[in-house]
């Protein structure tokens, strides 16, 4: 009897779960929002919330904690320096649940997972533009102040070249010998000469 267990299985070995959990939550991390199961999408709130909490402390032993849980440098360094920070002021619920109705063919009952406070792609954009604009600024601040030397070439000498001129070469052409062609003669077979008799001679002899 599996009475106050409330650990969701998923038909996995307890291996094959953490592997689960820990792909969903680099995922989430990477892309903000997933679209998953409803019970891997509660599970996984589980598994990352807490992660994030330990985030906020930006000290050696919480990173290597998320690190032993996750695995993966990219999504440790965007959680402590991004995440952490924007949910400093917020204690808890830092996932959200949406239902998105029910997978074809199995049916299962789906739903997307994302962060409260998410970053839209718009705003990243709008950041980049900026942080180009500023480069470009620097860039031509930089061109404006460094004066450009200017150096004259010395003129290359110029070697004139002997043209030889060539006699063209007049090749003879030696005359095509004309062969004349034998008539062919076409043999006739000879045919024997049989007396011509009547159709009905050869059943009356």
């Amino acid at each position: 009897m599996r009475h106050k267990k409330l650990s969701r299985r998923f038909s996995r070995t307890s291996s094959h779960r953490q592997a689960l959990m820990r792909n969903l939550a680099i995922s989430i991390i990477e892309h903000e929002i997933i679209k998953t199961t409803v019970e891997k999408g509660k599970e996984l709130k589980r598994f990352l919330e807490p992660l994030i909490t330990k985030s906020k402390s930006s000290n050696l032993h919480s990173r290597r904690i998320v690190l032993s849980k996750l695995g993966s440098k990219d999504a440790v360094k965007k959680m402590f320096s991004d995440l952490g920070p924007r949910f400093a002021d917020i204690n808890g619920g830092y996932l959200r649940i949406i239902k998105a109705g029910f997978r074809e063919g199995d049916k299962a009952n789906m739903c997307y997972v994302e962060l409260t406070k998410r970053i839209e792609l718009s705003e990243v954009a709008e950041d980049k533009e900026n942080l180009e604009k500023q480069s470009v600024d620097i860039v031509e601040d930089d061109s404006n102040l460094t004066p450009t030397k200017t150096t004259e070439k010395a003129p290359k000498k110029t070697t004139a070249k002997k043209s030889a001129a060539k006699k063209p070469a007049a090749k003879e052409e030696a005359p095509k010998k004309t062969t004349a062609k034998k008539p062919a003669v076409k043999k006739v077979a000879d045919k024997k000469d049989e007396p011509k008799g009547n159709w009905w001679s050869k059943f009356f002899k």
